[in-house]
């Protein structure tokens, strides 16, 4: 049996990032090994092992690569994505924190086709089994074999989030026995499909159901789009592609418009609802609201996903700051001294890290798993965006360059903040859910929910009793003792005062009243509310520990990202509903920020080390485990296409004064 240190090889010594290494009080695989366990850093290791068998993906990051070169290079990954065992289904059932860990390496490696296989292998099939029945499955038999591709059409031109005011319809008809699909003009266009622009055979459809002249809501449906043998779309369609995007130009997003178009009765998903023969539509719900948000459930598990994707891409910027920071010197005490490594400075940046290992917890059925997710994917996508952008900063002006890998690392992440739902509207629907426990909590009745992130409830009148932040040092502020209860008040009193000012509101309506409670109130509720979850797993995690110096290091950051998030987003909450008066404790939560990153600084470049990606993956010069910054930077900048040749059209140059 391979014993759990062996699987994990030493960085090369002799390099600039000894400095820091060394400074480390704890040992960084110890630190990888209890956030993974040995058999999934075996794992990864392995997956990294066969992907660099491959050459499709050693190309990945060349920067000359072109759009078309890009959807190529992206439909040959995403072939050689199905050909690995490792990846595959079957392989990862194995260990359920196996597909967490695979998401993690193929986003670092090569996100558009790992977006582009999932959507059309994963996707596609999960619709097919979730929301079908036995009539469908050649379906899944044909994806599987490769003969077909899917996409999954559910936004619209005109209409995102709000799914119900689609308006692409599905008529049924009696006597063909076929459903016929047209789009109300352009803004009806399904859009921004993965796989729809170029490549896929099929869809799945979202469609608003009419039968015998009535209106039954949003449906699914297994469209054919193109031809499997030549890829040519089918009469009574518009297909299209949406263009270059910031990123993720690898992924043939595409539109579609209907035109008549008939598909056969069966092609429905008929699970929660389906036609007779005679026209007559059945369910098994009573509600339609219910057979409306089964319909849409899978999407949460996207949701939990996106969470984990946040932190991928996290990790690797952070790993390229963390490292340059620490090789990069600029300035120091005085002008005949030594310069100073740009990790030392205080507003270097700080360590945005706690959603890395919460991920796993989030795939639970039911309401709770619907708040936890329209939550903690706006809170992954909101700091990941804050904390790459940070990165890309304090690289400086080198972090500008393409080769760098942070502006692909920033531009790919931002696709985060749109699909799977719009953020502000996803934390709407936690607000909402938190809002339905006030009355429970008025009554001092008790709250359990199953996965514990609401329980706190039950004590809410108590918890805002005469509540104080009562610290008064730096060290007692960063106990989680103290800090847990603070983000407790913070909910119970968000929930209180959203709850007030919705009554308040309630002359204007449900829709109006919500809206009017969103910005200050109900978004600062579902915020602080997943805060607090993730804070509370966060600790579970360290009390497992039996490292005391993994612990020490752990507690760190776990104060770190708390106080960061109180000093960054609710310090008007605090002192509004009269946790703390005076200036003291904003002073003492800042004091405790900078404290920390101190504490950190040198802990740094080992805490990367416990989740870089090897530098194949990294592809970054600023980052590489080396640390020989300047070495690969001017490789890098040497090689470059037209870096050392003047240009094809020098002569427009060398002879303008010529044509003047």
């Amino acid at each position: 049996m391979t014993r759990p240190m062996n699987v994990l090889q030493d960085f090369k010594q002799g390099g600039p990032l000894d400095l820091y290494r060394g400074r480390a009080r704890f040992d960084w695989k110890a630190l990888k090994l209890a956030l993974e366990t040995p058999e999934v850093v075996d794992y990864q290791n392995q997956l990294y092992a066969e992907l660099q068998r491959h050459e499709e993906y050693q190309a990945e990051g060349l920067p000359s690569a072109s759009f078309d070169e890009q959807r190529r290079r992206a439909c040959r990954q995403s072939l050689t994505y199905k050909s690995i065992e490792l990846l595959s289904i079957g392989y990862q059932l194995q260990n359920l924190k196996f597909p967490f860990m695979a998401t993690t390496v193929m986003m670092q490696l090569a996100p558009a086709s790992t977006i582009k296989f999932n959507v059309a292998h994963t996707l596609f099939t999960d619709a097919i089994r979730t929301l079908g029945t036995g009539r469908h499955a050649h379906f899944l038999q044909q994806a599987e074999e490769g003969v077909i591709s899917g996409c999954y059409c559910l936004t619209e031109i005109a209409h995102g989030s709000n799914v119900k005011a689609m308006r692409t319809s599905a008529v049924f008809d009696k006597d063909k026995q076929c459903f016929v699909l047209n789009s109300e003009g352009f803004e009806a266009a399904k859009c921004w499909a993965g796989g729809l622009g170029q490549v896929a055979t099929h869809a799945i459809v979202y469609a608003q159901l009419r039968s015998k002249q009535q209106l039954h809501g949003l449906h699914c449906f297994v469209v054919p789009i193109r031809d499997p043998r030549t890829l040519l779309p089918f009469p009574g369609l518009l297909v299209g592609d949406m263009g270059e995007k910031i990123g993720l130009n690898g992924i043939d997003n595409g539109f579609v418009l209907f035109q008549n178009y008939e598909i056969p009765k069966e092609n429905l998903l008929n699970k929660l609802g389906d036609v007779t023969e005679q026209g007559d539509y059945v369910t098994p719900f009573k509600d339609p609201s219910k057979r409306h948000g089964a319909a849409l459930g899978a999407l949460s598990g996207g949701r939990v996903v996106i969470t984990g994707i946040c932190a991928a891409y996290g990790v690797k910027a952070l790993t390229i700051a963390v490292r340059y920071a620490a090789v990069r010197k600029q300035f120091g005490p005085s002008e005949q001294g030594p310069e100073v490594p740009i990790l030392e400075y205080q507003t270097h940046f700080s360590v945005d890290s706690a959603l890395g290992h919460n991920k796993e917890r989030l795939p639970e059925l039911g309401a709770e798993l619907h708040a936890i997710s329209s939550a903690s994917k706006p809170l992954a996508g909101w700091s990941m965006r804050d904390a790459i952008q940070e990165c890309r900063e304090a690289c400086g002006g080198h972090g500008y360059l393409k080769v760098a890998g942070l502006g692909d690392i920033r531009n790919d992440h931002d696709a985060n903040m749109t699909y799977e739902g719009e953020n502000h509207v996803l934390i709407q629907q936690t607000s909402n859910w938190l809002l339905k426990f006030w009355p429970l909590v008025e009554r001092q009745q008790p709250i359990a929910t199953p996965l514990r992130s609401a329980d706190f409830l039950s004590r809410g009148l108590e918890i805002l009793r005469g509540a104080r932040i009562k610290a008064r040092t730096v060290a007692e502020l960063c106990e989680p003792d103290a800090i847990i209860p603070i983000y407790q008040w913070l909910v119970c009193h968000l929930l209180q005062t959203t709850h007030d000012k919705l009554a308040a509101e309630g002359a204007k309506g449900a829709f109006w009243g919500r809206n009017n409670c969103q910005v200050f109130r109900a978004k600062s509720l579902g915020v602080a509310f997943i805060q607090h979850f993730v804070l509370q797993v966060m600790l579970e995690k360290i009390e497992q520990q039996s490292d005391a110096e993994i612990r020490a290091v752990l507690r760190q950051l776990f104060s770190l990202q708390a106080l960061f998030w109180l000093e960054k987003l609710h310090m008007a909450t605090i002192y509004q509903g009269g946790l703390a008066q005076g200036g003291a404790t904003a002073t003492l939560i800042q004091d405790a920020v900078l404290e920390l990153c101190a504490q950190l600084k040198d802990q740094a470049v080992a805490l990367v080390d416990a989740v870089a990606p090897p530098d194949f993956v990294l592809n970054s010069p600023l980052g590489a485990s080396d640390g020989q910054v300047y070495k690969h930077l001017q490789a890098a900048l040497l090689s470059a296409p037209f870096a050392l040749s003047r240009p094809a059209w020098w002569q427009d140059i060398a002879t303008w004064k010529s044509k003047l």
